[in-house]
């Protein structure tokens, strides 16, 4: 799936289970670190944290959206992370015509 916004991935983060949202106010110096780091340190890497109370602040904080393999796949919108290594790979392997019309006919490809 391809995003929009960041507000797009959050809620699709929110609906695929990968996202805690955390609506008590916490401190940004060093609250909202212990909670991310203590998250962050489980073994699956944790869930996606959003602060929706950040004291002195108006906008909400968003924490490891890309902190799992599966996150990151979404975000990419592939099932598995090495679909983009092969995508990668394969465009490195192009040969670049000589002419006009030939490196236009690229420009499909190059857009995926």
């Amino acid at each position: 799936m391809n995003y929009r916004s960041l507000t797009e991935f959050v809620e699709d983060l929110d609906a695929a289970g990968e996202l805690i949202r955390i609506a008590e106010p916490v401190d940004p110096v060093l609250e909202v670190t212990e909670i991310a780091d203590r998250v962050m340190k489980q073994p699956d890497g944790g869930k996606a944290l959003l602060f929706t109370n950040v004291k002195g602040s108006d906008m909400p904080l968003a924490i490891n959206l890309m902190g799992s393999r599966k996150r990151m796949s979404m975000a990419l919108g592939v099932d598995h992370l090495n679909d983009i290594g092969d995508r990668l790979s394969g465009m490195l392997k192009l040969e670049v015509p000589n002419s006009l019309m030939g490196r236009l006919a690229m420009l499909p490809m190059l857009k995926e």
